[in-house]
């Protein structure tokens, strides 16, 4: 049959779908772009805060209409909110024949066969694992240069505000010779660039026999042929060790670029949250890390609005961001989640609030972002090109860039350059969060 998907959420969820399309693929059904040509549509849901519930809400009925307007003989529900509220999508969106939680996502055929026969409407749903993806084939939906590689599965650090543990389970690795299988099969297909992932990547190999861990991992990935840049997202600050600093200092294909969410600086809020690093810990981490790697590109994510954040508490959290001078920040109003052991602290903070400090910190960010994109003027550094903007100019992502979430490098050129070339660029103009430079080789 003819299937066609819309994956939401973050990147490990898009792995979850790759692998989905590849179980399709080689079973013989052929993917499709357009859902009005679709017989099967799957949404692949996030449910991790409101938004991003609202936003799977909206795009299942959404695809619903298919079923009148389109092909659509089957609607399948997949993902964290299928795993959450699975009961509740079949009793009030009658146009979704089937959901699967986030554990049996690899049974998507035989769901499909069972629908197909029965004409019943199914739910494969219980209690939350990592199934066994090894040797299957992905569908990247990624440029054909870069992949995500899932690491692990879960999470065993249970913030209080966060439902990941309830939707993925704890934490779960993969065995290291299936990860270094498959990036090396990412590789043989043409992928340049692994972009590392998992709900926490320092965790990587813990629960595993013999000596595995995160720094081992990336000492036997940077020695595959082909393989450019390996990127770190998601590393607790708890557990960023003077090893694995190291180990990104020290080896040319790990990117200096690490992504270490924070949450929040004030030593109250991080308590109530149960986040595992104190504001001490926290800044001798970052110093460390820019006095071992002075050009290294650290992201962090931050909640404003956490039950009992006063002013004081936020004021705090602001005077953080100027003092360490993040080159990138994501800021997310606090969400509710029905649950958590944060839904029913006291001193709930109101929306109106919540967003006006989201505002106020970002802006703060956004003029933070620019001074250090200026101090890249005049720079050469080495870019993998991802597209075309207008005639002569092409748009890429230096090491500083993680994709999707982070600016872009606008380059000028008067040569043909093509998606997963790396050329050496010279930067000549920064703006809040992307850069503009000149083709190094074609203006010599």
């Amino acid at each position: 049959m003819k299937v066609g998907m819309v994956s939401l959420g973050c990147d490990k969820n898009r792995v979850d779908s790759e692998v989905m399309l590849g179980l399709l693929s080689r079973a013989g059904h052929t993917i499709v772009n357009r859902p009005e040509e679709a017989e099967v549509i799957i949404v692949n849901t996030c449910g991790f805060i409101d938004p991003a519930k609202e936003e799977s809400v909206e795009t299942i009925l959404e695809q619903a209409q298919y079923k009148k307007t389109g092909k659509c003989r089957l609607l399948i529900v997949t993902g964290c909110l299928a795993q959450r509220y699975s009961k509740e999508i079949m009793d009030e969106i009658p146009e979704v024949d089937a959901v699967i939680g986030t554990g049996r996502f690899t049974e998507i055929l035989d769901v499909i066969n069972e629908c197909e026969s029965k004409h019943e409407r199914l739910a494969a749903v219980d209690k939350p694992k990592f199934p066994d993806i090894k040797g299957i084939p992905r569908v990247l939906t990624t440029p054909s240069h870069t992949a995500y590689l899932k690491i692990s599965e879960g999470c065993s650090n249970c913030c209080t505000y966060c439902v990941i543990p309830q939707l993925r389970g704890p934490h779960v690795s993969r065995p290291l010779d299936e990860v270094l299988d498959e990036a090396q099969h990412l590789v043989d297909r043409g992928v340049k660039e692994i972009i590392l992932v998992g709900q926490d990547l320092t965790r990587y190999g813990q629960d595993l026999k013999g000596d595995v861990s995160l720094m081992r991992l990336l000492k036997e990935l940077v020695k595959i042929p082909g393989l450019v840049w390996v990127r770190l997202l998601y590393c607790y600050p708890d557990r960023v060790t003077d090893e694995l600093i190291d180990t990104i200092a020290e080896e040319e294909k790990v990117c200096n670029y690490i992504d270490i969410p924070i949450q929040h600086i004030h030593p109250e809020i991080l308590r109530k949250m149960n986040r595992p690093a104190n504001p001490e810990q926290i800044r001798n981490l970052l110093s460390k890390l820019r006095k071992r790697i002075p050009d290294i590109i650290i992201r962090t994510s931050l909640i404003v609005g956490f039950p009992g954040e006063g002013e004081e508490e936020f004021q705090e959290l602001v005077d953080f961001v100027k003092e360490f001078q993040f080159n990138r920040v994501g800021v997310f109003p606090y969400s509710k989640e029905e649950g958590t052991p944060a839904a029913r602290f006291p001193e709930q903070v109101d929306d109106k609030t919540k967003e006006t400090r989201r505002d106020a910190l970002m802006s703060v960010q956004q003029r933070i972002s620019k001074r250090l994109n200026r101090q890249r003027v005049g720079q050469v550094c080495k870019v993998l090109i991802e597209g075309t903007s207008s005639e002569g100019v092409y748009f890429g992502r230096s090491y500083g860039e993680a994709p999707e979430i982070d600016g872009q490098v606008f380059v000028i050129s008067n040569r043909p350059l093509k998606a997963g070339d790396f050329v050496d660029v010279k930067i000549t103009k920064a703006y809040e969060y992307d850069l503009l430079g000149e083709d190094y080789e074609s203006g010599k």
